[in-house]
């Protein structure tokens, strides 16, 4: 089924998204440009949203509801150790 191809390619775009603004928001805080950091705070969390909705769409299109178990394991790692989480 195409439209399932097609959202599960947006979500790995949207979380390639994700890692980038998390990584351009570290190296701004890191160059103590605080402005910079928010904005991609801010796009990273709207890129978290996105992901949120495509995700959920998949596990509804397709009714693999292990999706969400594996996504709810990685924002609960993601929340404990952010640098960790970032690897998976």
């Amino acid at each position: 089924m195409k439209p399932l191809i097609y959202l599960e390619e947006a979500l790995r775009q949207k979380e390639q998204a994700l890692i980038q603004y998390v990584r351009y928001m570290r190296e701004a805080q890191d160059s103590q440009n605080a402005e910079i950091a928010a904005l991609f705070a801010d796009l990273a969390k709207a890129e978290e949203k996105h992901i949120v909705v495509i995700r959920d769409q998949l596990a509804r299109l397709s009714g693999n509801k292990d999706l969400l178990n594996r996504y709810q394991q990685i924002s609960r790692d993601y929340a404990q150790h952010p640098e960790e989480a970032l690897e998976h």
